[in-house]
């Protein structure tokens, strides 16, 4: 039996072609895992800690997911990137679930985080204010316009029996330190501080709380998602809800991986603050990742109360958490 030169090349290269072939089926679907999920992050607090710590101890790496998380100034303009598709989920105020479900977007909720309201009003020390009734005329600061601190301030107007528009001035201020700057200096009468900076404020004898949200039961933080990018995504929708709903139930046993992971996020807090924020966040976080339908409701009413164009949505057609948790 005579075998050519050029056989014998051809089946070598064919040879190749097939472990080539075979090496890329099994190689691909690991890289499509590590391929970074992008979240935008409107602002730092203690609802981002089962996030954090997903990422920290290595729970997202379990389940192939690559996490990438963009920082934005404030809930508008992290939605908006949403919206536009420049990233993947949002880390957001659960109303704007209903809002963009309103405008006819599908918009989800992929898995809660914080179920109470994390923010509270505040003011300069010596200041006359005690209550949002008494800051008519008034210069009211939020992080920017049409993001959760400025819903809750425009339903607690609506509830004083006052107008927005009519009685305040409604000032976008940022968070973090440009809030506090601008409270410190006079540019807002008041101004919303989020959880984890309330202590921070009070420890300085300069500030004062006007107006306290936080113990309120609210879907406030959670993690929003579209639906088709979760009926596309459905694996790795579902392996993401684990490794944060582990992370969720670790919240409530590891009180120092806590305090390590809010040390990321608050480098320059002392070790007391650091210990707060744990404690703060044991008592406050979802479980489990799961949202009540009372925190639901009463996140409905304020968002209602703030925007009378919007109408009301049910739980059961935009959570996704209970079947992505099964």
């Amino acid at each position: 039996m005579i075998v050519s030169y050029s056989s014998v090349r051809f089946a070598r290269l064919l040879g190749i072609l097939i472990a080539v072939c075979a090496s890329l089926y099994f190689v691909t679907p690991s890289r499509a895992q590590q391929k970074a999920l992008k979240l935008a992050v409107p602002s730092v607090n203690e609802g981002l800690l089962p996030i954090k710590l997903a990422i920290d101890q290595g729970l997202f790496k379990a389940e192939g997911i690559t996490i990438e998380l963009i920082d934005f100034r404030g809930g508008g303009p992290a939605v908006q990137a949403f919206a536009a598709g420049g990233v993947d989920l949002c880390i957001c105020a659960a109303d704007h679930v209903v809002r963009l479900v309103n405008r006819r977007f599908d918009a989800r909720i992929i898995i809660g985080l914080d179920e109470h309201h994390s923010y509270a009003l505040l003011g300069k020390a010596g200041s006359p204010y005690a209550d949002v009734k008494s800051l008519k005329g008034k210069r009211i600061g939020v992080t920017s316009p049409g993001s959760f601190t400025d819903n809750t301030v425009r339903w607690a107007i609506a509830k004083a029996g006052l107008k927005a528009e009519r009685d305040f001035q409604i000032v976008a201020a940022g968070g973090g330190a440009a809030m506090r700057a601008a409270i410190d200096t006079g540019q807002v009468d008041a101004g919303t501080v989020v959880s984890t900076e309330v202590s921070e404020y009070l420890r300085s004898g300069k500030f004062k709380i006007v107006t306290d949200w936080r113990t309120l039961p609210y879907a406030s933080l959670v993690v929003i998602g579209r639906q088709k990018w979760v009926d596309a995504n459905s694996a790795e929708a579902r392996r993401f809800v684990r490794a944060v709903a582990r992370a969720a139930r670790l919240v409530q046993t590891d009180s120092a991986a806590v305090a390590r992971s809010a040390k990321l996020l608050y480098p320059t807090f002392s070790n007391q603050a650091l210990a707060e924020i744990a404690a703060s966040a044991k008592a406050r976080l979802s479980k489990d990742g799961s949202v009540s339908a009372q925190e639901f409701e009463i996140m409905q009413e304020v968002v209602l109360l703030s925007d009378a164009t919007l109408t009301r949505v049910k739980k059961a057609d935009v959570d996704l958490q209970p079947a992505l948790s099964q």
